[in-house]
């Protein structure tokens, strides 16, 4: 076979190849900017109040002193003895944890005076009487910084799982609202988004003349009241 009959069967087939990706690209191009219809875009929620189970108090160790040595041991005292107190067998449902031990001078006409210490100590349980117990001692020498309720994981994931599907049904309810509305004989779920994110804090109660007492007689009475969960359903339908 001649040479340049070689070279103009490849030229041939070059642009063949060429116009078929052309014309692969505009039948796929026209397919997207082809106008959809029927599809219509709605949301549903779902809440429902749930019991804050799970309490956290917040308590600090607080000193000042002119030497720094000095005053690391009057915290680190204070702290020790909270934890020894905390060892007992009746508080071993709460969960301690110490945090944020800070250092900071004092001062007086533009010179370091003193120094000012803080240290923080979290109680966590579910078991409020034995906290409000160890709130009652541990106020002795420590004081009450916040105190917090909310559910516990365990308890948020099952209201959550229920809000769940009491949302997709009211989806499913306004899509066949639509769908009779609009005289179609059937509907499918396009796009679907289900947010788990819109929690908010729960009532809660204490005394606040116990919280800003050095030293109490009773216990810190406390309500941990109730959080509202809600859960929120979004997306698209298409009609059929």
């Amino acid at each position: 076979m001649p040479r340049y009959y070689v070279q103009t069967l490849l030229w041939v087939a070059r642009v063949s190849i060429a116009c078929f990706w052309v014309w692969s690209a505009t039948v796929i191009a026209g397919e997207q900017h082809q106008p959809v219809y029927d599809q219509y875009s709605l949301q549903a929620s779902a809440e429902s109040e749930v019991v804050n189970d799970r309490m956290l108090v917040r308590m600090q160790v607080e000193h000042e002193d002119r030497d720094a040595a000095a005053l690391a041991g009057k915290v680190n005292a204070d702290m020790q003895w909270a934890l020894d107190q905390l060892g007992a067998a009746e508080y071993e449902s709460i969960q301690v944890k110490t945090e944020n031990y800070s250092t900071y001078p004092k001062y007086e006409q533009n010179r370091v005076v003193g120094w000012r210490s803080v240290q923080m100590l979290a109680l966590s349980g579910g078991d409020f009487d034995a906290i409000k117990a160890a709130v009652q001692i541990l106020q002795g020498r420590l004081q009450v910084q916040s105190m917090s309720f909310k559910p516990s994981d365990e308890t948020r994931r099952q209201m959550e799982d229920a809000l769940i599907n009491t949302a997709l049904d009211n989806m499913k309810h306004r899509a066949k609202i639509v769908q009779e509305n609009m005289g179609a004989s059937g509907f499918r779920i396009m796009h679907l988004n289900i947010d788990t994110g819109h929690r908010y804090a729960g009532r809660a109660r204490m005394e606040t003349s116990m919280m800003r007492s050095a030293s109490v007689e009773s216990a810190p009475a406390v309500d941990g009241g109730e959080s509202t969960l809600s859960v929120t359903v979004s997306g698209q339908i298409q009609l059929q």
